[in-house]
């Protein structure tokens, strides 16, 4: 009973790997080497993918499938001696086909190990991943180009959804990036213009403040001087005003001195009047007597020797007389000589004082207009000091203003500087409707698929072939797979 179950399990276990094998042989890509690399057979998925026919591959080499120059290598040699030590290597490779062209593969080598524990063969089982490796090579590209700024790079869609999708994926990306850097562009161009005026304007507007600055203390000087000007003028104007005032009350105080004159000189002309009367009354007391005398004379005469004594009075008395009336004549012509004076000088007084009252007069409106000179110098010394502050803090704030503008125009010199770094960092990615030599950065030209067996022999390294070289190796991008 055991030997059936145990016969029944192994015929069922046998039944199953039977139809693995089938399923594996249907699907996928086998081929099978003795320990040494050499072909011992393959079906016919293999063959398709390579191009070759069962009877042109079985006793030869698996080299004829990787570049001679890889053939040739250490690695590969080294590839086969792991196979032979009964180890299994699973990896995405690059293989040959009979046309001299690249196919890649999804492989796994596993040794067959015998009873006896040596290895007798090496089955390889594989899936033709050429399609995928090639969308992904593509995406590759893209993104490399992408990396070097080019925009106007598309990747073609792979009829395999997963890869399709990322390139849809990667083109719209690109698209998107492509219409914010063309905006970006003209932003940053239009941001460069206007930082350029901007600087321009802040570097004009820098010297007219300095300018404006410059004149401004200089008015500040001028004014502040002319400000000490008029202190002084209206200091001076005051001290006028104290001398007129003065003036004007000594002026008066003459015209009362000349008024007491004036009275003074009626006084002389009529006391001139009264000695004339005085001296007339003499000259008729004189002739009074001498007519006295005259008669005394006649009457001495008559008298003979006995009034001979009184003639000699009477002659001294008439002598006197005449002398006296001598002497009255001469005072009334002095009186008369100084009533004339007299009344010219009383002339000359009167028309002094009506001079001087109208110097008086005119004194007192020099005084008023002095006074208004006084008061409108003070207002204007007011005024202009108040104006010689408002210039000063004017002139303060000018000069904030200058500093701030020369800090402006440095922050606009930065964002000019900054805005054509950022003109040019955008300048490197090429965007279309661009001219080849707008854009800073050149890409390589797409590989062809197809290539030779050297170049895909230089593309070769590593465990079991795999790609790690630049993009004339293998089509451009595989090697960042």
């Amino acid at each position: 009973m055991f030997f059936k179950k145990k016969s029944q399990d192994e015929n069922a276990q046998k039944e199953t790997d039977k139809v693995i094998a089938a399923l594996i042989d249907r699907t996928q890509a086998t081929i099978q080497f003795d320990p040494q690399g050499n072909i011992l057979t393959a079906n016919k998925n293999f063959l398709a993918a390579v191009g070759y026919n069962l009877d042109d591959v079985v006793g030869k080499h698996h080299s004829i499938f990787v570049a001679p120059e890889y053939a040739k290598s250490p690695e590969y040699a080294d590839f086969w001696k792991r196979l032979a030590n009964g180890e299994d290597i699973t990896d995405q490779f690059p293989r040959v086909a009979k046309d001299g062209s690249t196919i890649w593969i999804q492989a796994t080598y596993a040794a067959c190990i015998n009873a006896d524990g040596i290895v007798d063969r090496v089955v390889k089982v594989a899936s033709d991943v050429t399609a995928r490796r090639r969308g992904l090579g593509d995406i590759a590209e893209g993104l490399d180009a992408l990396r070097h700024g080019n925009l106007v790079h598309r990747v073609a869609v792979s009829d395999i959804p997963d890869i399709g999708n990322l390139g849809k994926s990667f083109n719209q990306s690109v698209e998107q990036l492509e219409a914010t850097v063309k905006n970006a562009k003209s932003v940053s161009v239009g941001v460069g213009r206007t930082a350029d005026d901007i600087s321009q304007s802040s570097n004009d507007l820098s010297h007219r403040t300095e300018s404006q600055a410059a004149t401004l203390e200089q008015t500040a000087a001028a004014l502040e001087e002319l400000t000490s000007t008029v202190q002084s003028s209206a200091e001076g104007a005051k001290k006028v005003e104290e001398i007129v005032g003065e003036a004007q009350a000594v002026a008066t105080e003459s015209g009362h001195v000349v008024g007491k004159a004036i009275e003074a000189m009626s006084k002389i002309e009529g006391s001139s009047d009264e000695i004339a009367k005085i001296i007339t009354v003499i000259d008729d007391i004189a002739f009074q007597t001498n007519l006295l005398a005259l008669n005394a004379g006649v009457e001495a005469a008559r008298a003979g020797e006995a009034g001979r004594g009184f003639a000699v009075v009477a002659s001294e008395v008439r002598g006197l007389a005449q002398r006296s009336a001598d002497a009255a004549g001469e005072i009334k012509d002095l009186i008369s000589q100084s009533q004339h004076h007299v009344g010219s000088g009383v002339d000359l007084v009167g028309k002094t004082g009506e001079e001087l009252q109208r110097i008086i007069k005119s004194v007192g409106t020099i005084s008023v207009h002095i006074s208004e000179i006084a008061r409108g110098a003070a207002e204007q010394s007011s005024a202009l000091s108040e104006i010689n502050t408002g210039v000063v803090q004017l002139d303060q704030v000018t000069q904030q203003n200058a500093a701030m503008v020369e800090e402006t125009t440095a922050v606009s010199q930065t964002l000019s500087s900054d805005a054509g770094q950022l003109t040019h960092q955008l300048g490197a990615f090429k965007i279309s409707g661009e001219s080849s030599g707008a854009n800073v950065v050149s890409m390589p030209s797409r590989a062809p698929l197809q290539q030779s067996r050297t170049d895909i022999a230089m593309a070769q390294t590593g465990t079991g072939g795999e790609v790690v070289a630049s993009a004339h190796d293998t089509p451009q991008g595989w090697d960042d797979f």
